[in-house]
């Protein structure tokens, strides 16, 4: 079992977990994981992105989003 902080950074709420938790998780500084609540008090950790993946798909989303702009621009 490996304990976890909640601590507040600007107007968010984050998880902060030791080198141990991380390499568990197989996890690194980025990624995204995806967590899925099982009983009262209880999270499974479903789903894991790394950060490349993660900053990809915010491009393509972005993209895909203002596509109309970037043709009336060019």
């Amino acid at each position: 079992m490996f304990t976890a902080k909640l601590d507040q950074v600007g107007g968010r709420v984050v998880l902060l977990l030791d080198e141990a938790a991380l390499a568990a998780l197989n996890a690194q500084v980025g990624d995204t994981i995806s967590l899925e609540p099982a009983s009262e008090g209880v999270l499974h950790v479903v789903a894991r992105e790394t950060g490349a993946e993660d900053a990809h798909a915010r491009g393509r989303a972005f993209l895909k989003r203002y596509r109309r702009t970037f043709e009336a621009l060019s």
